[in-house]
């Protein structure tokens, strides 16, 4: 998630950084005003005037490199290319997948992909059958990413729990998120790597992110921007924890998940004892992105912001007591 003073919506800028693509200008404020920030702001509008959805994609170079960027398009690119149903990058007017433009309002890594078809999971009229795809959607992905060539163009888990160190030290978190720091990180340099069990992952393979296409019964996936290098695990943990979006039955959807994936890769004993350790890394991650987002407000901020701020200090505060058990 990008810091608070990114979060604020600015359609001219969206406008600006569209002048390098092909687009339609009907309906574009309509369009753009269904935005949406994160780890990067998203700015839908039409391709064309056959109303081709595309997705804008705005984060400051301060944020996020443009070799970070890069990198998750190439990879992206592989696994469209081998079938995968991933969206699809969408070129500037000269080619160019991403680029960095400087702005008025500062420079900024911009990239494009074009909408796929289907409803998220988590509005969906979820049941084991679909937890069951989107298990085997996971697994084919996971195979894929053990036959890719260039994951070293993407950070590692070492590298990002450097980061979640610096962001520790460096806005005075507790001991106890130290603590906590210190036995994962022991645990996790201890364990064997190995391309079974260690790869390129998606990293928020949630049921906002996995999409379900009911005429054609395929599931497609979206928002590569956090991909790492870790166990491939730790992706099975998220999607597992995010189950009671997907069906109301958790442990039938968590089953079935598993089944799925087995259905097309392992999923050994020693991974099922990893998830602990993994969701463990998740919350170290979280809460020191909390802290990251939360260093910088702006002084003179609207009323949903303080909202936001609300939530993400109510959740640094459970994550904090979650450490500290």
């Amino acid at each position: 998630m990008l810091k608070l003073k990114h979060l604020y919506e600015n359609y001219d800028l969206a406008k600006e950084c569209l002048a390098r693509y092909k687009h339609s200008t009907n309906h574009l404020d309509d369009m753009l005003a269904h935005y949406r920030v994160s780890s990067n702001a998203v700015y839908p509008f039409f391709a064309d005037d056959e109303h081709r959805v595309c997705f804008l994609r705005l984060a400051p170079t301060e944020e996020k490199s443009l070799a970070e960027v890069k990198a998750t398009i190439r990879f992206i690119s592989y696994l469209i290319d081998n079938g995968y149903n991933a969206m699809k990058p969408y070129p500037m007017k000269d080619g160019k997948l991403c680029d960095v433009l400087k702005t008025e309002w500062g420079s900024y890594v911009v990239s494009c992909y074009r909408l796929i078809c289907g409803d998220a999971l988590e509005d969906c009229d979820g049941d084991a059958d679909l937890a069951y795809g989107y298990g085997r959607a996971l697994g084919e992905l996971h195979n894929l990413s053990e036959q890719y060539s260039h994951s070293d163009e993407i950070i590692g888990i070492d590298e990002m729990m450097k980061q979640v160190y610096d962001r520790l030290k460096r806005y005075g978190a507790p001991q106890c998120a130290f603590d906590c720091f210190d036995k994962v990180t022991a645990t996790l340099n201890a364990m064997p790597r190995n391309k079974a069990n260690y790869g390129l992952i998606h990293y928020d393979f949630e049921p906002d992110n996995v999409l379900y296409d009911d005429e054609s019964d395929k599931y497609g996936v979206i928002d590569f921007d956090d991909s790492i290098r870790c166990f491939y695990a730790l992706d099975v943990v998220r999607a597992l924890d995010a189950m009671d979006d997907v069906t109301s039955n958790v442990q039938v959807g968590r089953d079935a998940f598993i089944d799925g994936y087995r259905s097309v890769r392992t999923f050994t004993s020693e991974q099922a004892d990893s998830l602990p350790l993994m969701r463990s890394v998740v919350l170290l991650q979280e809460y020191a992105t909390i802290l990251h987002v939360l260093s910088d407000p702006p002084d003179d901020r609207p009323d949903w912001m303080d909202e936001i701020i609300a939530k993400l200090t109510d959740r640094q505060k459970i994550i904090i007591d979650t450490m500290a058990e």
